[in-house]
């Protein structure tokens, strides 16, 4: 699998304009990137802040206990998911294995931010062959980005799933909700819609906010992988 599913890049140079009384404002890019990471090692090798890649591992891992869908058997749920990934929990009930988490970054650079972080790259690869950013000059500018501003990230779940093709895909489940995806059989069906309770919650959450600085646990658990006995229902 790779270790990112999907990579959207928005790149907008703006120039302010001038306030009166006062020069033009430095330029600036707005960049926008999602990745798919299936372990915390994996957001690090992608130059990303440790930190950073250890809380949205965190943050993924409580709303999977928060939204995961439960069911009564293993059939069911191997059936929206993948088969033989479901676990039982400790109340007997099945639920998907965490697959991995989806970081998504957004927030603007200046021009000088953007030459500095060029300074650090050989030549080649500094820009793309289109006139835009490379990958590498962008994967930096985003864990500086990072590293400045922790509100300019999130992250959410995602879970592994045979599409009507029969392949094997990762996603969110309000991903999956947007393409049809209802999980009708699942417990948290049987109270009400379950999709409406992902959509209603399907903005992802905010890590700098969600989880504590001091209180997420080792970065070395964090780094062990998914699924095991760190799940559990509801």
């Amino acid at each position: 699998m790779k270790r990112s599913k999907y990579v959207q890049l928005s790149l907008a140079a703006s120039v302010a304009m001038a306030i009166s009384g006062c020069g033009p404002t430095e330029k600036t890019y707005e960049l926008k990137k999602k990745y798919n990471f299936q372990s915390v090692q994996q957001c690090v090798d992608e130059k990303l802040p440790v930190d950073i890649c250890a809380d949205a591992y965190m943050t993924a891992m409580t709303e999977h206990r928060r939204i995961a869908p439960v069911y009564d058997n293993q059939a069911d749920c191997d059936a929206d998911f993948v088969p033989d990934w479901c676990q039982q929990d400790s109340a007997g009930k099945f639920i998907p294995k965490l697959g991995g988490f989806e970081l998504s970054a957004e927030g603007e650079v200046t021009q000088s931010e953007v030459d500095a972080a060029k300074a650090q790259l050989p030549a080649s690869e500094a820009m793309s062959s289109g006139g835009g950013f490379s990958n590498l000059l962008t994967g930096l500018l985003i864990g500086n980005m990072l590293s400045s501003n922790r509100n300019s990230y999130f992250s959410e779940p995602v879970y592994r799933y045979r599409d009507d093709r029969g392949s094997f895909g990762s996603s969110t489940l309000s991903q999956r909700v947007s393409t049809g995806s209802t999980f009708t059989k699942s417990n948290q069906a049987r109270y009400g819609s379950y999709t409406d309770s992902i959509k209603s919650s399907s903005k992802p959450m905010s890590v700098a906010s969600s989880t504590s600085r001091g209180g997420f646990g080792s970065k070395s658990s964090a780094r062990s992988g998914w699924g095991g006995s760190s799940s559990s229902g509801g």
